[in-house]
């Protein structure tokens, strides 16, 4: 037997509903179905499931399209279809309006580039005529359409050569009158079909590099009053963020004079939240649901974790077909993953808070395969309405805050790992990765259950007494408030860990001359710590960790705290200092946020609060997600040996070696940190599982669903009421 524990964030927030009126429509947790008919014509730039035979040309790619778009989609039934997905369980429908390449499937007169068949007006009315929440997808930035003013529309490179992505020239600017041809395309859409939920908009942006077009030349000058080429680089992102920002407005106050109520979001809306805060406060608070694409488990869990505190409710997606694209063949692609797989994919996000859309991808005929997707879906929805009832109002449970922090509306963006560690992080994840995340798998690889603190888009105020340990990463950025919140929480008997430039960075991302929190840490700041040296633990200290040979690390000076180890050769510099502050406790450690020092965090966290709450042995790799509701615990545990695959376009295919049916488990839940149980019952059904006591702890043994098994830890005092819920 293994013991493997991946553990997944959860929020320490209640309840679970978003309170939000905006997207009141799509309160978690809720199984959407995105659809249609796109074709893959690049030349391999968009995915290798390209229908364009030989060296690609524009003439090529013309005639593909056209091939393709003939008898397109002659057996598609909308009202079969969307009944089936019903049927299966999804709740809504993102269907494909315009794609990249610019053809229209909807029966538009602004253009000529329209497929042989209206597909979107039908399936509209499929979806209201089945009480289905219908949302439609339009591709923003880029557009490939033939017609002449797509060309002269088109972002330009400093030499004046049209910019693209998906195809030469596609990437259109945002201040030429192609600005308007999509809004009075948005605005058709509703004047044609009536009353939509919601628009989903994809590819919301422009070049990093600012395009040259000549009309973008002419906004960046009315604005500066400077021609584009002298644009500083606050400028450049300012002038992104506001081109951005006043065009989702156009959009807004256009579609909202046809339909008041509609709701608007765009592709990977919510995700500049704390890397990119000035961005997300002019941006992303815009849309009315926040949305993501997922597509692996450990990217699904990502999106979920960074959006499940957030104001407003939000999505993350995930392909089940091996193509986004429909084929110039009858048959749908085949599945990319097993049921098994995409029942933990979706429960992933669902038991965090998200709710997950599932791309699905017909035959050219504009039929899905019974025993390929559709059997998926099905999978996803019957595990969806089983347990959707404790899902609903109920709030996660963790440990662990993962502190990451409170930044300015107007900070482009706080410091990186790689921009304080450059020799350690180069071209590393930890380098791009968003703060806290380097931490918080260190702590998630132990088993404790984290959470991330922090979002632009609070639902509510955080109870930091609802944590045994708040974390704090290098890169968090920390206000005045925020830091009072922390000295209350550690002075009322909190723990607290930190590590590195923890508290050296102010809510503007100003980098201060001394710690923020240097009371708690019992500390001060002595500058950076170069060349040679060794972490040695001192005696008694009972710290056992070791780091390798001149590691990332800062110097410091205790002042109140105890030192617990030194650095040797840097004039014994404190490596980890514990320190006492009012009935609390902080453990602060100078080595930086590098791989090398994920066993100490893990160590530290142990010496603070204890072992992790919830230890599983098994056959399998497993992840763990924890809740409460009325008064209970709900365990979800995941089986992460479902096949997991890297997502590779149409090279994606479950693995056929992949242990199947239940695996034989053993769970020990530590008393000390979830308090005295009184019985634990398997769900759906409320089947009691026997326990074993032990002095601290519980131990399970049971049968491990393939998917995911959840159980239902109820507390000895509810035991001895005879409550039952």
């Amino acid at each position: 037997m293994r013991l493997i524990l991946v553990v997944m964030a959860v929020a320490a927030l209640a309840p679970a509903q978003t309170g939000s009126r905006r997207a009141a429509f799509y309160e978690p947790p809720q199984l959407f179905v995105m659809t249609g008919f796109i074709a893959n014509t690049t030349s391999g730039t968009w995915g290798t499931d390209f229908i364009v035979a030989g060296r690609w040309t524009p003439e090529k790619q013309r005639a593909a399209l056209a091939a393709w778009n003939k008898a397109l989609a002659r057996s598609y039934e909308p009202d079969k279809t969307v009944k089936a997905f019903k049927e299966a369980g999804a709740t809504g429908l993102i269907f494909y309006d315009k794609w990249h390449d610019g053809l229209v499937p909807h029966a538009t007169r602004l253009t000529e580039y329209r497929t042989e068949l209206d597909l979107v007006g039908p399936t509209i009315a499929a979806a209201r005529k089945y009480g289905m929440k219908i949302v439609i997808y339009y591709s923003v930035g880029f557009d490939y359409n033939p017609e002449a003013r797509f060309l002269d529309w088109a972002c330009r490179d400093p030499e004046g050569k049209p910019m693209g992505r998906a195809f030469p020239g596609d990437w259109m600017s945002f201040h030429s009158p192609y600005r308007q041809f999509v809004i009075d395309h948005l605005v058709e859409i509703l004047k044609l079909y009536g009353r939509l939920d919601g628009l989903w908009l994809d590819i919301f942006s422009q070049p990093a590099e600012l395009s040259r077009d000549k009309y973008t030349r002419q906004a960046f000058l009315a604005r500066y009053d400077k021609p584009i080429e002298q644009a500083s680089a606050s400028e450049a992102a300012d002038f992104l963020i506001q081109t951005r920002r006043e065009f989702l407005l156009d959009i807004r106050k256009s579609v909202s004079a046809v339909q008041p109520d509609i709701a608007l979001t765009f592709n990977g809306a919510g995700m500049a939240d704390i890397v990119a805060p000035k961005s997300a406060a002019q941006v992303d608070a815009l849309a009315d649901f926040f949305s993501m694409e997922g597509h692996r488990v450990d990217n699904i869990d990502r999106g979920a974790r960074v959006g499940h505190n957030m104001d407003r409710p939000f999505e993350v997606g995930m392909l089940i077909n091996s193509s986004w694209y429909v084929p110039m063949e009858d048959q749908a692609p085949p599945p990319a993953m097993s049921a098994e797989e995409a029942i933990v994919s979706a429960a992933t996000a669902w038991t965090q808070g998200a709710n997950v859309y599932a791309a699905m991808t017909p035959g050219h005929s504009g039929l899905f395969d019974e025993d390929g997707d559709l059997r998926v879906l099905r999978a996803m929805g019957g595990w969806l309405r089983q347990h959707k009832l404790f899902l609903e109002d109920s709030s996660p449970y963790a440990d662990v805050a993962i502190l990451r922090g409170n930044p300015s509306a107007d900070l482009a963006a706080p410091p990186t790992l790689e921009s304080l560690w450059e020799n350690w992080h180069r071209r590393t994840p930890a380098a791009v990765a968003r703060p806290g995340e380097p931490a918080d798998r260190a702590l998630r690889g132990a088993g404790y259950f984290t959470e991330f603190t922090g979002t632009a888009f609070p639902r509510r105020r955080v109870d930091w007494g609802r944590f045994r340990l708040v974390v704090i990463p290098e890169n968090a950025v920390l206000d005045a408030t925020l830091c009072a919140a922390l000295r209350d929480y550690v002075s009322a008997g909190g723990k607290l860990l930190a590590v590195g430039h923890a508290g050296l960075f102010d809510e503007r991302g100003t980098r201060l001359a001394d710690f923020a929190l240097g009371d708690l840490f019992g500390v001060r700041y002595a500058g950076e710590l170069a060349g040679y040296k060794q972490f040695v633990a001192l005696p008694d200290s009972g710290v056992a960790s070791r780091l390798r040979l001149n590691a990332a690390a800062l110097g410091v000076k205790a002042t109140t705290g105890k030192v617990l180890a030194v650095w040797q050769g840097a004039e014994r510099a404190p490596a980890v200092v514990e320190n006492r502050f009012g009935k609390g406790q902080a453990i602060y450690a100078s080595a930086g946020e590098i791989p090398a020092a994920e066993g100490l965090l893990q160590e530290l966290a142990g010496r603070l609060i204890g072992p992790p709450p919830v230890q599983v042995q098994g056959n399998r790799t497993y992840s763990c997600v924890m809740n409460r509701k009325d008064g209970h615990l709900l365990l979800f545990l995941m089986n992460r040996s479902t096949g997991s695959r890297a997502f590779l376009e149409s090279a994606m295919a479950p693995d056929p070696g992949l242990l199947i049916g239940p695996d034989e488990v053993r769970l020990t839940l530590d008393t000390a940190a979830l308090g005295d149980i009184g019985r634990i019952e398997l769900l759906p059904e409320a089947t009691p599982v026997r326990i074993s006591r032990r002095s601290g702890s519980v131990q399970v043994q049971l049968s491990a669903s393939p998917s995911v098994t959840v159980l239902r830890i109820v507390p000895l005092a509810l035991r001895a009421t005879g409550e039952r819920r």
